[in-house]
């Protein structure tokens, strides 16, 4: 603002009504003290960083010019003092100080509340000031600006000597504060993008990896953590060799500037779990085209292949199906037909062995064909409340038989008298059946099968079959349930797809704990009721 707009006589008539004595000093009634003070410095670090390193460019480009600049807020706290010692010192004496606020009803005509007042820049030369002691000075000031919001946050000003006076100085002060604002702006928005990209890194559901040129990584989110189990602090700023398998793929992409979009990567986690991601990794070039990182995203596609092979699984189990719905009925009428005839001729049979071969081979055709039917046919399911005890006990009893001619002891650890489920007792005797049968197929040497069963709190019946057999390895025990895997020499895999059909039926989940030579523990959890 030029001084011709201000009107100072108008501004001298205030500070004369005011009761000011223009032969006296100025009564600063605000300030800050020592703590106020450099809490304030520290709220406007960011600024008083910026300002301090131009201003510093400024009183070198006037060098041989006594001046003193001053850094002040919003409010007018005079926070930063720079430049000539003679001219601080003089003000100093005068009550002119670090942490004072300007004020026209405190200061009367001064150039920080003026430019805060009005919004622009302000030049004060001599006899336009109130106080006499000012007028062998002349002050000049700059309002800064927050661009990004239009607003003011403080200002910048200078006094120098009247015999220094140039309107040259203003020229200066406002070209230094246009870079100050540009600087400011541009820290701004690198603050504002960097809060956005923390926000993007932090709570997107993939992991993140980001290096710079010379293979180094330089970001690393907290969901990367999270699927991998690496912390950030053992490979921040690291090869990123190091960090395998992402490693080879962003070295290609920073070596050859190649693209990789989709690719499944099998990672082991160091707890044994292995994961499937599905891996990108891509270039990261500024606006010159020149190459600046590479990016890479990964996210945990685990459960989705899983869910891939259930469904692959299914429409085996629906070829199953449909073949044994079209074929096992046909199978079995010449079936038991040629079985028939078998037995009726075994007095003709030279080697009795034969027939028995013969007769065991068509028992075992027709057990698949029987086991093909469980899985296809649909099975109307006749839920009522019964005893498990009883039923688990019965069908020990058609069991026993069995395990004494294997020398195989079962031993029962039931400790309730009455726990009672709803089910479909008919299905249950059958998973009951299949396990033991399973148990004592991993007894060929005899040994001991214990059963238990109890009640779990108020909602379900835990059932579990304890063997000490040859046991399972963990691959073994997580393929069990794919049509056709099977761990025994003659079996179909169609046992094991049954029980866990009957279970899901029942609402009920089944666990396995095997190791080699050490034995298996079913564990099966069964809701005392569907509501």
């Amino acid at each position: 603002m030029a001084d011709n707009i201000l009107c100072f006589d108008s501004l001298k008539t205030q500070c004369k009504e005011r009761g000011m004595d223009p032969s006296g000093l100025p009564a600063f009634q605000q300030y800050l003290n020592k703590e106020q003070l450099q809490a304030r410095r520290l709220r406007y670090r960011e600024m008083l960083q910026v300002v301090t390193h131009f201003l510093r460019k400024f009183h070198l480009s006037v060098k041989g010019v006594p001046i003193l600049t001053v850094i002040s807020d919003e409010k007018g706290y005079l926070l930063q003092m720079m430049g000539d010692e003679s001219i601080k010192n003089m003000v100093n004496e005068l009550g002119i100080q670090e942490g004072i606020r300007f004020t026209e009803e405190d200061s009367g005509i001064n150039s920080i509340s003026l430019t805060l007042k009005h919004k622009t820049e302000v030049q004060i030369i001599g006899e336009q000031h109130y106080h006499r002691f000012l007028h062998s000075s002349a002050c000049y000031a700059v309002p800064i600006k927050d661009q990004t919001e239009d607003k003011v946050i403080g200002t910048i000003s200078l006094m120098t000597s009247i015999d220094f006076a140039n309107p040259l100085l203003l020229t200066l002060l406002s070209t230094v504060n246009d870079s100050i604002e540009r600087e400011l702006k541009l820290l701004k928005q690198n603050q504002q993008l960097n809060v956005l990209n923390q926000i993007i890194m932090d709570t997107t559901r993939n992991g993140i990896i980001i290096a710079n040129p010379d293979g180094k990584l330089i970001g690393y989110n907290i969901y990367a953590e999270h699927l991998t189990g690496i912390e950030r602090a053992s490979v921040f700023n690291q090869s990123i060799n190091e960090l395998k398998p992402f490693g080879m793929y962003l070295e290609d992409v920073l070596r050859e500037k190649k693209l990789y979009t989709d690719i499944e990567i099998s990672f082991t986690r160091k707890d044994g779990h292995i994961l499937t991601f599905l891996f990108d990794a891509l270039p990261i070039f500024d606006d010159g085209q020149h190459l600046v990182g590479a990016f890479a995203q990964f996210r945990d596609i685990t459960e989705r292949k899983q869910t891939e092979s259930l469904l692959l699984n299914s429409e085996k189990l629906a070829v199953v199906g449909q073949l044994a719905a079209s074929v096992a009925h046909e199978i079995r009428n010449p079936l038991t037909t040629i079985r028939g005839f078998i037995q009726f001729t075994e007095e003709n049979f030279s080697n009795h062995d034969y027939h028995k071969i013969i007769l065991g081979e068509l028992d075992r055709i027709n057990f698949i064909i029987s086991e093909f039917l469980i899985l296809s046919k649909p099975h109307v399911l006749n839920y009522q409340k019964k005893n498990v005890l009883q039923t688990l006990n019965e069908t020990i009893v058609l069991f026993q038989a069995q395990a004494i001619m294997n020398n195989i002891e079962v031993k029962t650890d039931l400790r309730d008298s009455e726990l009672t489920v709803e089910c479909d007792e008919n299905q249950l005797k059958q998973v009951f059946m299949n396990l033991l049968k399973n148990s004592m197929e991993a007894l060929p040497y005899g040994g001991t099968i214990t059963v238990r069963a109890w009640k779990k709190g108020a909602e379900s019946a835990v059932i579990e079959i304890e063997d000490d057999g040859c046991g399972m390895k963990q691959e073994h025990i997580e393929n069990l349930g794919k049509p056709f895997y099977t761990t025994k020499e003659t079996g179909t895999g169609l046992g094991y797809m049954v029980i866990n059909r009957i279970m899901e039926h029942h609402k009920g989940s089944i666990r396995i704990k095997s190791k080699p030579d050490k034995g298996t523990t079913v564990n099966m959890t069964i809701p005392l009721s569907f509501e």
